[in-house]
């Protein structure tokens, strides 16, 4: 029974519930970011993080449980604050850090970082604690300050050009293709180019001096609309294909993609533009194209099954004295039409997900066991690789047990064909909190920072391996989407040239499956 005591900190299994939930309520309304680590695991994972940590970074907590504190530095490596960290770390020690982090829309922001151990009867660090402020405003400020001089000498001028520039950007939007328009901060229209008044089928009069909403007697003011302004200016953040769908007066029904920019100037003027792209014909091409696939996918599947029915029959039926070639000649068979079975069941799902018909069938099953199962039987066609399986997740567990051996069989997959010379797959089980976490290591190829999180886009691949290893792009797209359907999350860690790790969690209901698991 683990039992942690560090002056003002403690608790222990033995806690009363009252106990823990008045703990956890602390923690909850504190406004500083807080996170736990458990030492004893691999890789140190988060196993807590308070309310204040998800607003603080944007990451909820099924995004944060079984990570690394590191996915919030991203591919910003170069601080030598980060080495501090893993100093105090590996020495048991306690540190403070102003450090570069990332929340999870990609902004920016400085972290000032309390970290602290939490030690153990026999003074083993067991845990750390970590306690995060967001000083960025602070960092901002004193950056300001410093070229606050700058600002003011360069205020004279900009206001000087701003009718200069007005004149300009409307003469350059005039000679160009895309529907773009110039607005104020009180979202009056400016300019609108030539497209723009050609696409929507109105005059320059009646846009012209005009507030966008009131376009078409008020039929351009829609929530999604004032979506797009409320963050384009409150969240001070460029909006980039912003999808749009709504009937427009003089043409119909359209489905946009919107960019916006605001400028704001010294003279705290300010100045939007949107250009806007009509890709309706886009939409039904890619509607027309799924519907294909689900259609072709169906017909190809009958004939398939039955295909493989007298594929499956014919080996039964063929002697033992039969000739060597032609048993190899069924055998080669069969897995081809393995291969292409697959691919028809990925395209059907694929399909099933756009049309947001994927449904699970959820049972009582033995995690672990079904883990152990599919690593042995993809183990007897894969005999160079060796697969380590450690740790424990659950032996009983609530979800779908065939998509979930889908995801298992995928990413292990994956992890064979990108270390084509063989050697280690390693398979970690845990129990973090109340999520469990599956994690699978490999030692091949890697994933490129840049791409680690296209991988997961249906029908993505990379380009420099795609002629190389054979595939269509469609597994990871759908085990990702099986993970989320289950309340889960799917990520990568890797390295170009030095393996990858694939890890999802998924959530389990305490109060269920711990009786469960101490029953079975």
């Amino acid at each position: 029974m683990k039992h942690v005591d560090d002056n003002k900190f403690s608790f222990s299994a033995h806690s009363s519930n009252q106990e823990l939930s008045l703990l956890l309520a602390a923690l909850n309304t504190t406004k500083a970011g807080m996170i736990i680590t458990d030492c004893s695991q691999p890789d140190n994972p988060i196993v807590y993080c308070n309310l204040a940590f998800e607003d603080l970074t944007g990451y909820s907590r099924d995004e944060v449980i079984g990570r690394n504190c590191r996915f919030l530095q991203r591919n910003d490596d170069n601080e030598e604050e980060r080495a501090v960290i893993k100093q105090a770390i590996s020495e048991g020690k306690e540190c403070n850090v102003a450090i570069r982090n990332y929340k999870k829309d990609g902004r920016l922001f400085w972290n000032e970082l309390h970290l602290k151990p939490i030690k153990n009867a026999q003074n083993q660090v067991i845990y750390y604690i970590g306690v995060q402020n967001d000083i960025t405003h602070q960092r901002l400020v004193e950056q300001q300050l410093r070229v606050e001089r700058l600002k003011i000498e360069k205020h004279i001028k900009e206001t000087e050009n701003v009718l200069a520039n007005n004149n300009y950007l409307s003469a350059f939007l005039n000679t160009m293709n895309e529907a773009l328009l110039i607005l104020n901060e009180d979202l009056k229209i400016t300019t609108a180019s030539p497209s723009f008044l050609k696409m929507f089928h109105i005059a320059e009069d009646e846009v012209v001096n005009q507030s966008i909403y009131q376009l078409g007697n008020g039929r351009w003011d829609t929530m999604a609309i004032r979506n797009l302004f409320d963050k384009l200016i409150k969240q001070d953040k460029n909006i980039q294909n912003y999808l749009l769908e709504h009937t427009f007066p003089n043409v119909g029904k359209k489905t946009l993609s919107c960019n916006a920019s605001a400028v704001r100037y010294t003279n705290d003027t300010l100045q939007i533009i949107l250009a806007i792209e009509d890709i309706s014909e886009l939409k039904e091409i890619e509607r027309r194209k799924d519907d294909f696939l689900s259609a072709a996918s169906h017909e190809l599947k009958t004939p398939l099954t039955t295909i493989m029915a007298c594929l499956q029959l014919s080996q039964k039926m063929l002697p033992d004295s039969s000739d060597a070639r032609l048993k190899n000649t069924l055998i080669k068979t069969k897995e081809y039409v393995d291969k292409l079975e697959h691919l028809i069941t990925d395209l059907l799902d694929v399909s099933k997900i756009k049309s947001g018909k994927i449904r699970l069938s959820m049972e009582a099953f033995n995690l672990d066991a079904m883990i152990f199962k599919v690593v042995k039987k993809l183990h007897l066609t894969h005999a160079k690789y060796t697969f380590n399986i450690s740790g424990f997740a659950s032996n009983y567990y609530v979800g779908d047990k065939k998509r979930l051996e889908q995801v298992i069989l995928n990413l292990l997959k994956n992890s064979v064909k990108f270390s084509p010379k063989g050697g280690n797959i390693n398979i970690h089980l845990s129990r973090l909190s109340d999520f469990i976490k599956v994690a699978i290591t490999d030692y091949g190829l890697g994933v490129d920072y840049h791409n680690q999180e296209k991988i997961f886009e249906n029908f993505f691949r990379v380009d420099e391996i795609q002629k190389q290893y054979p595939g269509i792009g469609t597994g990871l797209y759908v085990s990702d989407q099986i993970i989320k359907n289950h309340g889960g999350s799917l990520w990568v860690e890797s390295t170009a040239g030095q393996g990858a790790t694939f890890s999802f969690t998924l959530p389990l209901k305490r109060k269920y499956h711990d009786k469960k698991d101490n029953d079975m």
